[in-house]
């Protein structure tokens, strides 16, 4: 495997935080009522520490992009959902203006927030890289959470040196985030990108942030894992893994289950994955409880995928 990370120090370091909440039953898909049976009870869900923000996140994130907002379910069906997955111990949920054309964010504040907005990690993103825009974006989204504050606040999507250097125009969104940061209306700050490459060297070396969200998976195509893991590591910045299963496109030779371990084998706070349905949360879950891989066998899971760029498509690399 490549990385310039200490393996060591991170298994030393993961830290597992016990919540001691009880499991009620829950409705499935289907609309039926299914009681959480004990192996689903057995054991907690680790908590990671997210860099300098020294949030303790649950290791697997609660992911609403695409997946999460095709999702049509009845509104019984998303709370029970969303009830299910924090009674499993997750406490990190991502969102963002865009997903859904604010659907992932409605949905928050109408099934998350109302109940449970004082034991989790509550994020949103903008692709807004003016001032004015990233102000806009924010209020919209604290009116729609029904929420007065974020945990994490991501500049979302800077794959091209132009939209970072928008950013840091004078009047560029980067310093709508540095006074939200400031002020306290987020707490922490962030940026996401889907390949290492000028512009996100850019992001990383002009942009103060707390945490940064990338792709992060067995493929190791992104350059993230080799280049943006140690630089993120020394300056204590919080690594969220994201296309953990390359949107589907890497299962086959391995398994979900396996691309899920082998993201959790490396130094990142928590893999963040679209969370669609029950059967998402009850996997990863029970992945996350799960020890960590050793080198050799994460190593074994990236031969047997066997990824080849010239065969395999990912979807997210524009």
């Amino acid at each position: 495997m490549k990385g310039k990370f200490s393996r060591r120090n991170f298994l030393q370091t993961v830290a597992i935080s016990a919540s001691g909440v009880a499991l009620p039953a829950y409705v499935n898909a289907s609309g039926s009522h299914t009681e959480i049976s004990k192996d689903e009870l057995a054991g907690e869900l680790p908590k990671r520490r997210l860099g300098r923000t020294n949030l303790m996140v649950s290791c697997i994130g609660f992911g609403t992009g695409s997946r999460y907002c095709n999702w049509i379910a009845k509104d019984a069906i998303l709370q029970k959902h969303i009830d299910y997955a924090i009674n499993l111990g997750i406490n990190y949920f991502d969102a963002a203006r865009s997903y859904g054309n604010g659907l992932a964010e409605e949905r928050y504040g109408k099934f998350l927030t109302p109940k449970y907005r004082s034991r989790i990690i509550l994020t949103s993103k903008s692709q807004k890289r003016t001032y004015d825009g990233v102000m806009r974006d924010i209020e919209t989204s604290l009116t729609t959470m029904k929420t007065d504050h974020l945990d994490l606040y991501f500049m979302h999507g800077i794959d091209h040196v132009e939209q970072a250097d928008a950013l840091l125009e004078p009047d560029g969104g980067y310093k709508a985030f540095l006074k939200l940061r400031d002020e306290g209306t987020v707490k922490n700050i962030a940026f996401s990108f889907h390949k290492w490459n000028e512009a996100s060297q850019k992001c990383l070396k002009e942009f103060d942030v707390d945490a940064v969200m990338c792709p992060i998976n067995a493929s190791l195509n992104s350059g993230c894992e080799e280049h943006l893991i140690p630089l993120a590591l020394k300056r204590d910045i919080g690594i969220i893994a994201m296309k953990v299963l390359g949107q589907n496109a890497l299962i086959g030779n391995v398994s979900g289950d396996d691309l899920v371990r082998f993201s959790l084998s490396l130094p990142i706070a928590l893999a963040n994955i679209g969370m669609d349905g029950f059967s998402p949360l009850q996997a990863c879950v029970k992945i996350g409880r799960e020890p960590v891989l050793t080198d050799e066998e994460a190593r074994k899971i990236h031969i047997k995928l066997d990824f080849d760029p010239k065969i395999t498509r990912l979807p997210y690399f524009s």
